[in-house]
This record gives structure tokens, sequence and C-alpha cells, in this order.
């Protein structure tokens, strides 16, 4: 019996330095404070209790030697359209005469996707037109194109932006010469 009483007045002198400590007894270096009064040495003598140390507090300021977190890079999960077209060597073949297609792209931690068509061949450097630029992506980015009856061999590519950086993809397209069966 003598065992218990012991171990209840441990636990009552744990659970009130607790309940000081929780309710900010202590100043900020966790000391007592100067009003504490000092711990009293009456009942019978137990074994030792002691309590966990605080966790210590977190700075203020972020570390100024760890650098920051770099912006993840714009990942493209797919290039399409609609219609879906046709593919022969790595080309999408229009039909024949003038059409329209809506070009659909989903990409992650991108902020803007523009869509680019590229003439092939030699000194084609800088004669990209854009299609179109979406800066919302909540259902996927897409753009509009409508494309004229004339003979066309290009390469379309979606570019991603982000804070982190670029990503693209190019696809061939093939539009034939007028009145030319593909």
């Amino acid at each position: 019996m003598r065992l218990v009483r012991i171990l209840l007045v441990a636990l009552a002198v744990v659970a009130v330095g607790l309940v000081g400590w929780a309710f900010g007894a202590r100043d900020a270096d966790n000391a007592p404070a100067a009003s504490d009064p000092a711990p009293a040495a009456s009942g019978p003598a137990g074994p030792a209790v002691t309590t966990p140390a605080p966790a210590p507090r977190e700075q203020a300021s972020p570390d100024p030697t760890t650098p920051p977190a770099a912006a993840p890079r714009p990942r493209i999960f797919g290039f399409g359209s609609e219609p879906v077209y046709p593919q022969e060597g790595g080309f999408w073949q229009l039909p024949a005469g003038p059409g329209q297609a809506y070009l659909i792209t989903d990409a992650e931690h991108a902020t803007k996707v523009e869509f680019l068509l590229t003439p092939t061949g030699p000194g084609v450097a800088g004669k990209a037109v854009s299609l179109g630029v979406d800066t919302d992506g909540r259902d996927a980015y897409t753009a509009r194109w409508q494309y004229r009856d004339q003979p066309l061999l290009a390469h379309l590519t979606v570019r991603a932006t982000g804070p982190g950086g670029t990503a693209e993809k190019t696809v061939g397209v093939y539009h034939p010469y007028p009145g030319e069966q593909p």
C-alpha cells in the first residue's frame, strides 16, 4: 500500500509540474520563473521522477545555409488532337482540304503552354508560328488551329513553361497538295 501512495504522490508532483510548464510558468530559456517557489521536501522519499525535455524551438527565419528548394520542371503527359489524325512515320496525316483541329495537352507544374508550328527544312530557325497560348490548365491546355488548303510539312510543338523551366513535345504534320489524297 505504501508503494501505491508513493507512486500517486510522484504522479501528482509530475502533473502539477507539467500543468505549470504548460501554462507558461517558465521564462524564455525554460528556467523556473522568479516567482516559482522551490520544491518542497515534504512527504516520503520516493523514486526520482524526471520530466521529458521540451522540444527545441523552431527558428523564426530560414537557415541561410540551406538553399531554397528548386521549383519542379514542367512535365507534359500527352499531346493530341480532336479529331484524331492517322500517323505515318511520326507525322500526323491531315485530310485534304481546309480544316480545323483542337490541340490538347495535359501538363503539370506549368503556368503557360504554347502550341507552335515550325516548317521543316534548312534555314527555318525563327520561323515558328504560334497557334495559341493557354494559361489555364484546369481541364487541359488547348488551342484551336485552322489550317488552309495548302501543302504543309512541319513540326507541331507543345511547349510547357513554369517556374522550374520548360518542357517540349513535338510531332510532325503533313497536309497534301490541294486535290492530292494522302
